[in-house]
């Protein structure tokens, strides 16, 4: 089933045409084999620099704080390098979103540059698409942190079938180096002894969170970025690959220190970390790794004529959404899967709004295996037609402020 792209933001893309060449720079294709992106950290002046793995192109460093615990807080550039890998040649729209500025290299072509990045709500620029082909396509991104506010940055694509999307961390491979060589030496040192004693005195929640999930053996069980758990055969705990992208801040600080009323589906409780203060920035890192801030806004307030619509949505032989999911205090009507669906009373409460919609669209693409069906078509339509015609984006809407009526 195709799609086509939403504009919901501000995007920024340009055109290449022809084959891709190699990067200048660029490690040989055969040594591009290690999951992430290399991400090269420098202070403005390239005084200072660190190197660590990023899991997506992607970063968000508030103002005033550090983008690396060896960096002092400040302007500063980083430079992803590494490849997206493809099964199959294949034609993408690429945006970056955030503050700052930004170079994308694709095969060696710049392919979207922008000195400064437009604010959100500006009119998206023209979007071009990129020939991808089967197998590693070496990739550059330069990031130019702003003269002030906090430097975020996001890389997404699209294309006629596929809305735009962060390009997923299965798709992008990085090859070794001695700056990622010395920036993981320095980071062993420094949980040992002080390398340097001002970098103990800095937190970076995106390493942290990725420093909880090895250290407390999250991966055991739990799958992420395309690797099964690594643990024996058990009933699966959800995927890691979109929770920083998928989960409410607040929702998710709430779940990491193990209140088991917001627990959705029975299985093993979550080890609480040793301090509230310890479960915020874990949630935190989760986020910056998607290149978010921790919490979005305020759920929106609910319209009772969209509730309405998507009351009936959601029941009976519409969309029939309430044979699997329970609504609040209403159980589930029944049907394969019924006994493990999320009750939709927690919806609104541990999920962005943005992965809300981006999930109903395709949601195998997202969670394979999931049994949830897609009802979306290549067009953006449901079958419902006499519903607001059968857009999908405005029934999503109405389903989602229902469900902010659901004790």
């Amino acid at each position: 089933m195709r799609f086509r792209g939403l504009a919901v933001l501000p995007l920024l893309a340009a055109a290449s045409q022809g084959p891709l060449a190699a990067q200048p720079g660029q490690a040989p294709a055969d040594d591009l084999d290690r999951p992430g992106l290399e991400l090269v950290l420098s202070t403005r002046g390239g005084d200072a620099t660190d190197a660590r793995v990023a899991r997506l192109a992607a970063l968000y460093v508030p103002e005033r704080e550090p983008p690396s615990p060896f960096l002092e807080p400040g302007a500063f550039e980083a430079t992803f390098r590494g490849a997206i890998e493809l099964d199959l040649n294949d034609s993408f729209r690429f945006a970056v979103r955030g503050n700052g500025g930004v170079r994308l290299s694709i095969g060696g072509q710049v392919v979207l540059e922008r000195d400064t990045l437009p604010g959100e709500g500006a009119p998206a620029a023209t979007a071009g698409e990129v020939r991808l082909n089967k197998g590693l396509n070496p990739i550059e991104l330069v990031y130019s942190s702003p003269a002030g506010g906090d430097a975020s940055m996001r890389l997404t694509w699209s294309n006629d079938y596929l809305p735009e999307e962060p390009v997923p961390p299965a798709s992008l491979r990085h090859a070794g180096s001695t700056a990622l060589d010395r920036g993981r030496s320095r980071r062993a040192a420094r949980d040992l002894v002080a390398e340097d004693a001002a970098s103990l005195a800095r937190v970076v929640p995106a390493e942290y969170a990725e420093r909880r999930i090895r250290r407390d053996g999250c991966l055991v069980c739990h799958s992420r970025d395309g690797a099964p758990a690594s643990g024996p055969p058990a009933p699966a705990p959800p995927d890691l690959t979109w929770a920083g992208e998928k989960f409410r801040g607040d929702w998710l600080a709430d779940y990491l220190a193990g209140h088991p009323a917001d627990i959705p589906r029975p299985h093993p409780e979550v080890q609480a970390p040793a301090s509230p203060d310890e479960t915020d920035l874990f949630a935190a890192g989760l986020h910056r790794q998607h290149g978010l801030a921790a919490s979005p806004p305020d759920p929106e307030p609910v319209d009772a004529e969209l509730a309405a619509v998507g009351s009936d949505l959601i029941r009976g032989d519409r969309l029939g959404c309430h044979a699997c999911h329970a609504l609040g205090g209403e159980p589930a009507l029944g049907g394969e899967g019924a006994e493990e669906a999320i009750n939709f009373d927690l919806v609104r409460r541990r999920l962005r709004r943005p992965f809300f919609d981006w999930f109903l669209r395709d949601p195998q693409r997202i969670l394979p295996g999931t049994k949830m069906p897609q009802f979306v078509d290549e067009d953006g339509y449901t079958a419902l037609y006499d519903v607001f015609d059968g857009e999908a984006t405005r029934q999503f809407e109405a389903i989602w402020h229902y469900l902010g009526t659901i004790d």
